[in-house]
């Protein structure tokens, strides 16, 4: 069609070419005039010079002394001359083109200028371009008789009308060819954008594993095609990451409602006494938290997958942090028990923190992922060993080190214990997780520019490394403590554990 990118830049290499070969023809036509004409301005002056010089002066009177004037140069072109005596009188070669009025009118134009005029055009009486040289010549009685010149330009002309028509029909043959080729090329070139334009058309979320290939060189189309293979790899990945998300979010819904479902349907069969039905609505009470921690996670990752999930960071001093969260992880048995927790066992938690030092963080998101980490190395931790909390400044920002005496993770394990709902398969773990804590942590350091990982160590246990980088601060922040947004008792957020 012609709105097609294809067909304007044909046109437009068309309309650029024609235009280069129409500015050559007319400099090309030019050229060929003045080298034409001048030519034939030397061959004039060089056979008015050979007629000066046998022309012979008897007493004022000139006349060529040998015979009758030239009709040819010694190369062979005709030319015509004449000479005007200082009376007027006129001796010609016979049909001469030019006017005995012309002629005059020339000599006397001649005798007035003191060097002789180049060779000019004039027209004869028949209508045809001639190119006329005049020289004066100086007789013994002081006057002066002029010597004439000239030659027919318009076989030249006709020679130089021929070459210019055949350039103009050359330059034609030259745009047209030109015009196929830049279709023919531009069709090439284009090709890969057709062919993803075809495959984008027919791509569905069930078709997003094909790709564009075609072989173009490592060039702009060459990155073109890369990229666009790029994205269609990562919107596989996101499809299929959304639908395994799904899935593994509807069977986590799903089990504590079909729990939910089973305990009212068994205790609506019969009568309960008070104790009964207060067992049941807690075990209900129970599984409803389990759910909202699960929705309130979900919720939060997907705001970080849409990129809302802005910190509202202030500036925290990291000692006073580590210490804080420790404090609130250190229950006494009875809210040990009270957590379900198993009562007597005391929660033992080591902190190495610095003398001093601040990050740039937003306190309740750190808080949400400190518990997380924690709350999953005490799960794992053996009795009466401890878990290890751990801060130092470390290039371009801090490291945050969780550590427990565990089995550790297994290697096979590792690979997947980011990814949500698949982490609760690296250890096991209670009904408490949901298999969300450690993706949303991920996400929490990440929205910091920071990021989380599992250190390689040798020994028993796994270490998990929060890195915080140092941020910009605002110039009228001031070091914000861990505790001045806690309430006075212990509390801590509720967490979905599990690796």
């Amino acid at each position: 069609m012609l709105g097609g990118t294809r067909i304007r830049l044909t046109l437009a290499f068309a309309a650029v070419l024609a235009a280069a070969i129409l500015a050559a023809d007319i400099v090309l036509y030019f050229a060929l005039s003045r080298a034409e004409t001048s030519g034939a301005a030397d061959v004039l002056i060089s056979q008015a010079a050979t007629i000066a010089s046998g022309v012979e002066d008897v007493n004022g009177q000139v006349s060529f002394g040998g015979g009758d004037l030239p009709t040819e140069t010694q190369q062979g072109v005709a030319v015509e001359v004449a000479i005007v005596a200082p009376d007027g009188s006129v001796s010609q070669t016979p049909g001469q083109a030019l006017s005995a009025s012309t002629l005059k009118s020339i000599a006397a134009t001649a005798r007035n200028t003191t060097n002789p005029a180049p060779p000019f055009s004039v027209r004869d009486s028949r209508g045809v371009p001639r190119l006329v040289y005049a020289e004066s010549l100086q007789t013994s009685l002081g006057s002066k008789a002029v010597l004439i010149v000239s030659r027919s330009v318009g076989e030249l002309q006709s020679a130089l009308n021929q070459t210019i028509l055949f350039l103009s029909v050359l330059s034609v043959l030259v745009v047209l060819a030109g015009t196929l080729l830049a279709h023919r090329l531009t069709g090439r070139v284009l090709e890969p954008v057709r062919r993803i334009a075809s495959t984008a058309r027919s791509l569905s979320q069930r078709d997003l594993h094909r790709r564009v290939e075609v072989d173009v060189p490592p060039d702009e189309l060459g990155e073109l095609v890369e990229t666009f293979n790029g994205m269609l790899a990562r919107l596989e990945a996101s499809f299929e990451s959304l639908r395994r998300f799904t899935a593994d979010a509807s069977h986590e819904l799903r089990s504590p409602l079909a729990l939910m479902r089973s305990e009212l349907e068994g205790t609506l069969v019969r009568p309960r006494t008070l104790a009964e039905y207060e067992q049941v609505l807690r075990g209900l009470e129970q599984e409803v938290e389990h759910m909202a921690r699960m929705v309130d996670q979900l919720l939060m990752l997907a705001r970080a997958d849409g990129g809302a999930l802005r910190p509202a960071e202030a500036t925290l001093d990291v000692a006073d942090f580590l210490h804080e969260t420790a404090a609130r992880w250190r229950l006494t048995p009875s809210q040990l028990a009270g957590e379900g927790r198993g009562g007597g066992s005391r929660a033992r938690i080591e902190v190495n923190a610095p003398d001093s030092g601040t990050v740039w963080a937003d306190p309740d998101l750190l808080r949400r992922v400190m518990d997380n980490l924690i709350d999953n190395a005490i799960r794992h931790t053996p009795e009466g060993t401890a878990v290890h909390l751990t801060g130092a400044r470390t290039t371009g920002g801090w490291n945050i080190d969780i550590r427990d005496e565990g089995p550790g993770v297994p290697q096979a394990a590792r690979a997947a214990l980011f990814e949500r709902f698949a982490g609760s398969a690296a250890r096991p773990r209670d009904s408490a997780g949901a298999g969300l804590g450690l993706a949303l942590s991920r996400a929490i350091a990440e929205s910091h520019g920071g990021s989380l990982q599992l250190i390689d160590q040798s020994g028993p246990g796994a270490t998990f490394r929060l890195f915080l980088p140092d941020r910009g601060q605002s110039p009228f922040s001031q070091p914000l403590a861990a505790t001045d947004k806690l309430p006075a008792m212990p509390v801590r957020y509720p967490s979905a554990s599990g690796k």
